[in-house]
């Protein structure tokens, strides 16, 4: 029996002992038995954490100064009150006590959305990418405006500007989102809804009468909540994988010594040329992209 259940033996005969002496080890042979002694997280140590922002010495601290002053039990040691944290509280409620809300949230399980039907359902937004293009010869980080289709992950619309993305981007990225013809298209067309993420650009007058005009609905997001636009997150997430790491001029690519720095013979792309490039990388993705990641 005990190489059936890959023990030693005399694991056998201490769980037929327990047994013995206690019915609810019997259903349950090699478990630990609850020790109802042991420190357990109570409220007052929850508030604590919390107020000394999950520093658990602090925390400690106080409990040793309420029992001098006569307000309760005295604490048990550091390590003991460190495994009884660790053991009672989750990884995100350890961590929404030291740092907020925002924290918590890192470690939280969202539900997946329903995909929808394709154009039913939109995702817009800019990201810096972190490739050096060669403007005018000023070395810049390009911008990316791009509409991507939530049902099919397609890349429906984009726009790149080589400063600070404005209203005229966004206009751009959905006229060519809205196009089917070429040089845009197959994907595109006119979705029932758009998701935005409070950017100004986004919200502006002029962008929200072009929303209106085509009567599209726009879901203006709360901040700081990326995991409600997952589709268009994850496209920028895949982009710079898939693409811009592999470009001349990746701005985050591992340099040797403390600090990092371009080699002095390093030929930049031109602000043209990356344009070119990413475009052809949209079109791959929109129609031979298999990627094993399962994005479409």
């Amino acid at each position: 029996m005990a190489g059936a259940l890959g023990v030693r033996e005399r694991a056998v005969w201490r769980w037929l002992a327990a047994a013995e002496l206690d019915e609810a080890a019997a259903s349950a042979p090699g478990e630990r038995t609850r020790y109802y002694g042991r420190f357990t997280v109570t409220p007052e140590v929850r508030a604590l954490l919390g107020l000394w922002r999950g520093n658990v010495a602090a925390v400690h601290r106080e409990l040793t100064a309420r029992a001098a002053r006569g307000e309760g039990d005295p604490p048990p040691s550091i390590p003991t009150l460190h495994r009884a944290i660790r053991r009672d509280l989750s990884l995100g409620e350890r961590a929404g006590l030291a740092g907020g809300e925002r924290e918590a949230r890192r470690h939280d399980v969202f539900l997946a959305r329903p995909r929808g039907w394709r154009n039913q359902v939109w995702e817009t937004d800019h990201v810096q990418a972190p490739v050096l293009v060669d403007v005018d010869g000023v070395a810049r980080r390009p911008w990316i405006t791009w509409f991507t289709d939530c049902a099919t992950n397609a890349i429906t619309g984009v726009a790149v500007t080589p400063v600070h993305p404005s209203r005229e981007s966004v206009l751009a990225a959905l006229r060519s989102a809205v196009l089917r013809e070429d040089p845009y298209g197959p994907f595109g067309g006119l979705p029932e809804k758009v998701r935005v993420d409070r950017g100004k650009d986004f919200l502006s007058r002029t962008v929200t009468a072009a929303f209106e005009a085509l009567d599209v609905t726009v879901e203006d997001l709360p901040a700081y909540t990326p995991h409600l636009k997952g589709t268009v997150e994850g496209l920028n997430r895949a982009v710079e994988s898939m693409f811009l790491a592999a470009l001349p001029g990746y701005a985050r690519q591992p340099r040797p010594g403390k600090r990092s720095s371009r080699p002095k013979d390093e030929v930049l792309l031109g602000f043209e040329d990356f344009t070119a490039r990413l475009l052809a990388w949209t079109a791959w993705w929109n129609t031979e992209c298999e990627a094993p990641c399962g994005c479409h």
